[in-house]
């Protein structure tokens, strides 16, 4: 199968790999059918890209690699839509969002995740109210560190691509 976008331009994959969300994204409801991978070699950060719409594509996180206290208790009636019996068979992932220009104030939706049962490929966006829908990732403390390493980064990149 294919799926050609303005981002990607056109991707291949094969059926199981789709994770398909029933009810969409809130916002999204016409988007039911995603393929997910990584933003770049060894980054913790992917890309959740419809299948239905190419022109929408998300860049989310497992909160977990970044939330190491965060305890998601998901309800019976939301792992029964997506036919999850056991929780190792569940993976949690948050949609992030950067600001033009200021990636250390980069944050993400804590308080919709989207759940994945990795068995079926089923998943669905949950509400968990007793979180933040614009949680900040990086701690204000460590952004103007992140802000110049990003920089650092940048530059090299720019020098490498001009060589």
């Amino acid at each position: 199968m294919e799926v050609h976008g303005t981002r990607f331009g056109t991707l291949r994959f094969m059926e199981d790999e789709l994770i398909t969300l029933d009810e969409g994204m809130l916002g999204f409801p016409n988007s039911k059918r995603y393929l997910m991978f990584p933003y770049a070699d060894d980054s913790s950060f992917f890309w959740l890209q419809s299948v239905d719409e190419p022109e929408v594509a998300f860049i989310v996180i497992n909160p977990f690699d970044f939330f190491a206290e965060l305890e998601f208790l998901v309800e019976d009636t939301d792992t029964d839509a997506i036919g999850l019996d056991k929780g190792e068979d569940m993976e949690v992932f948050s949609l992030l969002t950067i600001p033009d220009g200021k990636p250390e104030e980069m944050r993400t939706n804590l308080a919709g995740p989207v759940v994945v049962n990795v068995r079926n490929r089923r998943g669905r966006q949950v509400v968990m109210r007793e979180y933040s829908a614009r949680q900040p990732l990086i701690p204000y403390e460590m952004r103007g560190a992140y802000r110049e390493q990003t920089r650092g980064k940048r530059a090299v990149r720019q020098m490498v691509a001009v060589s």
